[in-house]
């Protein structure tokens, strides 16, 4: 399949020939990396890798830069006995991103966006990210939470949505942007609000929480709150990957 303006390249659809026309002059690719755990009564367990990878699509769209099929488990231990969650290790996830970078090396891909879309893989996304610059040390790699694309984005939604910078699980936030992507999987009439549990330390989720939910206005969400949110993170990533589809390597600058 050959790759069409306007329309996401997904690395999965396209032949290995596709692959070796487009990475004679596309160098960069985006890893999602998301999460398959529990999101309350009301929505499916598939809310983290459904908001990030819509982001991923419109960017791809927008930019000609293929997106990798998401890593849908992530590192998730921390929401205890609520069932459904699928959680892997930290380094089983640290080496599923090295692998898939190492591989995307082989097709000549040089740059890479692991675009996160789920919080508590920070650490082994972060280790992967150091493991590459010690294995591939002409790769360049920038880490990146889909929602925390600039600090302006996020002023910008604690302004409209005064409910958004509460603890961000099954809140409003993630309601709406599923309702927005998927509204076939959300059922608003299980939707309920908790309160926000601010700790020193970081516990089980099901320690502190009745339902899985996390945070403010879950029942207030809307399809439109949902594709706002979408466009303005989309908005301010995109011309973000258009530079660094430009942007050299110091590396061999200095050579």
């Amino acid at each position: 399949m050959v790759p069409r303006k306007g329309r996401p390249v997904l690395w999965e659809e396209l032949s290995w020939k596709d692959v070796d026309k487009l990475t004679k002059t596309m160098k960069m690719a985006i890893i999602p990396t998301a999460a398959c755990e529990q999101h309350g009564p009301h929505l499916p367990l598939a809310v983290d890798t459904i908001d990030f990878y819509e982001v991923a699509k419109r960017v791809s769209a927008r930019t000609g830069v293929p997106v990798v099929p998401p890593l849908i488990y992530g590192c998730s231990q921390s929401h205890g006995d609520f069932p459904g969650t699928l959680s892997i290790r930290p380094d089983t996830m640290m080496c599923m991103i090295c692998e898939i970078a190492e591989w995307l090396y082989r097709s000549r891909i040089r740059k890479v966006l692991i675009l996160n879309g789920h919080m508590w893989n920070w650490g082994p996304i972060y280790s992967a990210r150091e493991n590459l610059r010690y294995d591939l040390p002409d790769m360049q790699v920038r880490v990146l939470n889909w929602w925390e694309t600039t600090p302006q984005t996020m002023a910008k939604l604690v302004e409209d949505c005064p409910a958004f910078p509460s603890y961000i699980h099954a809140n409003i936030a993630e309601t709406a942007c599923v309702l927005a992507a998927r509204p076939d999987l959300v059922d608003m009439k299980q939707a309920v609000d908790e309160d926000d549990y601010p700790t020193f330390f970081e516990y089980r989720m099901d320690d502190y929480s009745k339902t899985g939910v996390v945070g403010r206005g879950a029942t207030k969400a809307t399809a439109e709150l949902g594709e706002k949110i979408f466009s303005m993170v989309v908005d301010a990533l995109v011309p973000m990957v258009e530079k660094a589809l430009a942007e050299g390597n110091p590396r061999r600058r200095k050579r």
